[in-house]
């Protein structure tokens, strides 16, 4: 049983398990490709292929390998999941509607779309901002050549950090599309889907606390249908 509060705390010590050999580090991008698409075509079928034990590894590692990940299929794997989330929530809109079907039953994939986002995104973040300060220090010292040593400290502490959104095309576009489906399912009657409000707060949270870090990013700030998607959802 995949317990969320549980994994979240895992994936903040680095101490998250994947039990699968896969791993997009190294390998030619039309084979990142290829398995992205096979991904999506399941995602696509059943938003509860995301409790597949192949499916969820292979995920992980598309999240712990994001910054090998070709640029251009960054986008196109966070696109992957938000289409199995908005299966999902129809999913469980469907069980909610239907007499004698257990809405709960959707709570362990619905947690498990809440991690992988979680990862991918603070991942992501996290990787364009060390990508860019570290060739804006490289850039820094070869210019600084010749120079005195606190001339060039200066410039590399000077550097600010750039977004995902900057590096990946198309990858604003998908945050928005996550944020506008989340919003169907935040109309829902959650305690139909967790019995349990700890389990449905830990699950909210993980979409609050990235909305608010985006937000109060520069490279999403200008963006007034994301801003408004963002707000709706808190």
């Amino acid at each position: 049983m995949f317990n969320l509060h549980e994994q979240l705390i895992k994936l903040q010590e680095n101490e998250v398990e994947i039990h699968t050999d896969f791993s997009f580090d190294g390998i030619d991008s039309s084979i990142s490709k290829r398995t992205i698409n096979g991904l999506t075509d399941k995602l696509v079928v059943s938003g509860d292929s995301i409790n597949d034990d192949s499916v969820f590894g292979t995920l992980m590692c598309f999240a712990r390998d994001l910054a090998s990940v070709d640029p251009k299929l960054v986008a196109r794997g966070l696109d992957m999941l938000v289409t199995g989330f908005e299966n999902e929530i129809k999913q469980a809109a469907s069980a909610m509607a239907t007499a004698g079907s257990d809405p709960t039953q959707h709570a362990e994939a619905l947690d498990r779309y809440a991690f992988l986002f979680q990862w991918i995104v603070e991942r992501g973040e996290s990787t364009a901002s060390q990508s860019h300060t570290a060739a804006a220090a490289a850039a820094a010292a070869s210019q600084a050549k010749g120079r005195k040593r606190r001339t060039n400290a200066t410039a590399s502490g000077s550097s600010s950090g750039t977004s995902i959104a900057e590096v990946a095309t198309g990858w604003k576009s998908k945050i928005l599309d996550l944020y506008i489906v989340l919003q169907q399912l935040l109309q829902m009657p959650l305690g139909r889907i967790w019995n349990s409000v700890p389990e449905r707060d830990t699950f909210v949270g993980v979409f609050t606390r990235l909305a608010h870090k985006a937000m109060e990013a520069p490279a999403y700030a200008k963006d007034a249908d994301l801003q408004a998607a963002l707000f709706n959802s808190l």
